[in-house]
């Protein structure tokens, strides 16, 4: 590996700007608004140190420059020489040293999460200039600032994070003291989709609050589960490098796949299991898919993700891994805010070649009287990408050579105090047509060959490659509906899908078998409707049962459309020709009703236990089966249809157990009960195959046990999870030689540990890692000898470990880098074709306050490495046309401020 001597050019501007920008940050911030961001070296401590500014009393004078403002002389001026924030047990004290003068004349306002005081004939002089400004100095405080809005007046700015602030003010000639209260609000602003605003860094664990585990509001610390939460924060940050989720999600949430090439969940199951995406509790992973499920929304309207890992009783449907809850953005409690961001994505050395990409995201929200509303909107230009050593990666449909549209609206209504009513949009659409495809010409070159770009366009479509996801959803809350609350929601999800087209000439030196469409495009058209209705009904102030009922509703359909291979060759037409089934249309109807305990038996221990029943209902006509179930020997298979009715109850037990005041130990066990994805069973099929009769559509049930620590000192955060999930007919993926997938049915076992630390020495230092192992057996034979899982269900071992560091006030700097090992056990069991070899990329970002906003830079491996992810390296024979490579460096650039 070398690095180029104008990339050495670029670094060192790179540093000289961020170092200006650092020191422009603490010496002009005359110009800037106060902050609502976390900061994430507080947002990952659990830890507030309190600042105090001290000068010398200084006179002022018009012979001052114009950080410090003249007083005139028919009025007498205050001048406030220090500030000095003090956490109390209900809130924080914001002490203003007076110089001289008599008591500071305050004048309060500002309502609900937003407090603002007036002092008037008052001056600012400090050390660090005419402003003060501390972000998240306590649980439920974003940012407190003080700053000069007139010559002679001074302003105090207290922003709450989704709380009620209260306030009292102790004057005298000498001190002012604002004191600031924080209250939990009674009820959140969201149905069943949103919680509160969480803030990690506080030293009560309790105000952490989940709502997918339970589907309810728990504090973090009770829930006997593995969970993990993304932060708006952390989404930001990784934003910056790509709109990818199933990266962000790669990085932070053990027991989850490493981030893949392609934007797509292919190798990136939780625990060795499928996992159920939700945004905002709308299943995005149907039956059949391309594993789009993460590039459904835009990161800029997401507010955070929780992950709960293991299978889930409560939530059903197939979530044998565990549940991805996108949460998004809740409407601004009063008034109008709105929210612009400018990202660039220049890649220096290939700007040239389409090397260049944007993004522009806005958002405006506000609420008036009991009417409240959000929206937002982005626009993504993917341009050109390019792996280590410089060479094109082909397009791959989602992550580059696209063009991205979100749009995301929201809209309630309080009833009354009591009653809420809101329904959401969310627009998501990929435009991934592009001038290349990936070379045909690695399939007919031995050996395992990475995936080249070839330039062909401009292509004219019958059917252009893009992807459409449509979200509707509507919800209604009662929180005292006889002393109960209920929630019930409705929702829609449509997804069209048509990928970019596939070339399998080359693989047959002595022609293409008629029967086999030689040029394809893949595509998917699916349907969900449904609803879930749920009643938490408190028995005693120790004791509640929640109850409730999901029904689900899905139309699935993938199909080939055959492209005329003489007119893509002379005129770049892709004129479709005729279609070939993938997967047939099928529907699939669910329906579970479930019931949940929690029991506080004393302060130190509360159970939870629950039962879950399922209904499944397959259906599908007679069919053609797909042409490459018979890959290269014989036309499609006729299939006799049917229908499959199954069902199951499944149980979940869980303790938690409080050690101490900082450690909590829990102990859970779990079922999960599904069928497997149909689309690939049923697509191909081979003679003789019936729906009725397939082993391969068989439901599985998985019990999983897990035992955990969860720790929360005042400057570590620590959570340790080991976890067994075995089921007696497992469901895993096989590929074999020439590159086909299926699926192997089978007794199975997965295990694994996970763990999470995060450490802040100082004030502005902290450090962290999120650790991952897991390995899994499968039994094909049944004669208890057990053989590797596949690494398509086993990925390795991989670690993501960061150090963040405030070099100086409104300046953070961070390098992370993740470490993906190797792992050959399923090759030498001859279950895969492949072998996984490690690899390890650093990413660096840093952010400065500037003006009314911020800044921000990220390099993604800064080091320029050549690798293939984990996602790539399975691909095989004839999906080497999908063996993509990682990234190379790429540099992101990013301003965004609120107003």
């Amino acid at each position: 590996m070398s690095i180029k001597p104008s990339l050495n050019i670029i670094y060192i501007f790179v540093g000289v700007i961020g170092t200006s920008l650092g020191t422009l940050a603490t010496t002009t911030h005359a110009s800037q608004s106060p902050s609502t961001t976390l900061d994430s070296s507080q947002l990952n401590s659990g830890q507030w140190t309190s600042r105090s500014y001290k000068v010398e009393q200084i006179a002022p004078s018009p012979n001052k420059s114009d950080h410090h403002i003249a007083q005139t002389e028919s009025v007498p001026i205050s001048v406030i020489t220090q500030i000095t924030l003090v956490p109390t047990e209900g809130g924080v004290n914001i002490v203003l040293n007076v110089a001289n003068g008599d008591a500071l004349q305050v004048t309060p306002s500002g309502s609900g999460s937003t407090f603002i005081a007036d002092i008037e004939a008052a001056q600012l002089n400090l050390s660090t200039g005419q402003i003060f400004e501390e972000n998240n100095p306590i649980a439920g405080i974003r940012s407190v600032s003080v700053m000069p809005i007139d010559i002679n007046r001074v302003r105090v700015t207290v922003i709450g994070d989704q709380t009620e602030l209260s306030h009292q003010i102790q004057p005298d000639s000498q001190t002012l003291i604002l004191s600031i209260n924080t209250q939990e609000t009674a009820e959140t602003s969201n149905s069943t989709e949103t919680s509160p605003a969480e803030n990690p860094s506080s030293e009560e664990d309790d105000l952490e609050i989940v709502v997918t585990a339970t589907r309810t509001e728990e504090a973090l610390a009770d829930v006997p589960r593995a969970v993990t939460i993304i932060s708006r924060e952390q989404l930001e940050q990784e934003a910056l490098l790509s709109n990818d989720l199933t990266s962000t999600l790669g990085k932070f949430v053990p027991g989850f796949g490493p981030p893949t090439a392609d934007g797509r969940t292919r190798v990136q199951d939780l625990r060795g299991r499928p996992a159920q995406i939700l945004i905002d509790s709308i299943p995005q992973t149907g039956n059949a898919s391309f594993d789009t499920e993460l590039s459904a929304i835009d990161p800029s309207v997401i507010e955070r993700i929780e992950v709960v890992r293991g299978p889930s009783a409560v939530f059903g449907d197939g979530a044998t891994g565990g549940v991805i809850n996108i949460l998004t953005r809740a409407p601004v409690e009063e008034g109008i805010q709105g929210q612009l961001g400018l990202t660039l994505r220049p890649d220096f050395e290939h700007l040239s070649e389409n090397g260049f990409g944007f993004k522009v995201d806005t958002s405006l929200s506000g609420k008036q009287g009991k009417f409240d509303f959000l929206v937002g909107a982005a626009f993504d230009l993917d341009g050109a990408i390019f792996d280590g050593e410089g060479d094109r990666i082909p397009p791959d449909g989602l992550t580059s050579n696209n063009n991205t549209i979100n749009v995301f609206t929201k809209a309630g209504i309080d009833i009354t105090d009591d009653q809420r009513l809101q329904v959401s949009y969310n627009f998501f659409q990929n435009d991934f047509a592009s001038d290349f495809i990936s070379n045909p010409i690695v399939l007919a070159t031995p050996g395992e060959q990475d995936a080249e770009a070839l330039r062909v366009g401009p292509i004219t479509f019958d059917d252009s490659p893009s992807q459409t996801i449509q979200n509707l959803n509507l919800t209604y809350r009662h929180q005292n509906l006889f002393g109960a609350e209920l929630r019930t929601q409705a929702y829609l999800r449509k997804t069209d899908l048509t990928q970019i087209p596939g070339d399998i000439r080359n693989l047959f030196p002595v022609g293409t078998p008629p029967f086999l469409p030689a040029i394809t495009q893949t595509n998917l058209d699916s349907l969900e409707v449904g609803g879930r209705f749920q009643l938490d009904t408190p028995i005693t102030d120790r004791f509640k049962i929640l109850w409730g009922a999901d029904l689900s509703y899905e139309e699935n359909e993938q199909f080939f459309n055959s492209l005329d291979p003489v007119d893509f060759d002379l005129n770049r037409q892709a004129r479709v020709i005729g279609t070939a089934t993938q997967s047939p249309f099928y529907t699939v109807r669910s329906i579970g009703a479930f019931s949940q305990l929690t029991w506080d038996v004393v302060d130190q221990l509360s159970l939870t236990g629950g039962i879950r029943y399922e209904n499944i209902r397959l259906s599908v006509d007679d069919y053609a089966a797909s042409p490459f179930a018979n890959f290269g020997v014989a036309p499609p298979a006729q299939i006799q249809g049917g229908v499959i009715n199954t069902d199951d109850v499944v149980f979940n037990a869980g303790a938690v157990f409080k050690a101490t005041e900082e450690v909590n130990i829990y102990a859970n066990f779990a079922q999960g009960f599904s069928i497997p994805g149909v689309g690939v069973t049923l697509g191909l099929a081979r003679f003789g195959n019936s729906v009725a009769n397939s082993l391969n559509l068989e439901p599985q049930k998985v019990n999983s046990y897990e035992l955990g620590v969860k720790a929360n000192f005042d400057t570590v955060k620590l959570s340790l999870a080991g976890f067994l999930s075995t089921s007696s007919l497992g469901s895993s993926l096989v590929v074999d030689n020439v590159g086909l997938t299926s699926i192997v049915r089978a007794p199975q076992r997965n295990y694994g540990i996970e763990f999470t630390a995060d450490w802040q020495p100082s004030d502005t230092w902290t450090l962290g890692t999120v650790f991952t192992w897991n390995e899994g057996e499968s039994d094909p034979d049944d004669d208890g000898i057990f053989t590797a899982l596949s690494s398509l269900d086993v990925q390795p071992i991989h670690a993501t470990v960061y150090v963040e560091n405030e070099t100086l006030p409104g300046w953070r700097n961070r390098i992370q880098a993740l470490f993906v090992g190797g792992r050959d056990r399923a090759f030498n069991d001859t279950i895969d074709q492949f072998q996984v070899e490690g690899y390890t990329v650093f990413d660096v970002f840093s952010t400065v306050n500037l003006g009314p906003g911020k800044l921000q830079l990220a390099i993604q491996n800064l080091f320029d490495t050549q690798y293939v992810p984990v996602s790539s390296q399975e691909r095989l024979g004839i999906q080497e046309l999908r063996r993509f490579p990682g990234q190379g460096r790429t540099y992101s650039i990013r301003y965004s401020f609120e107003f």
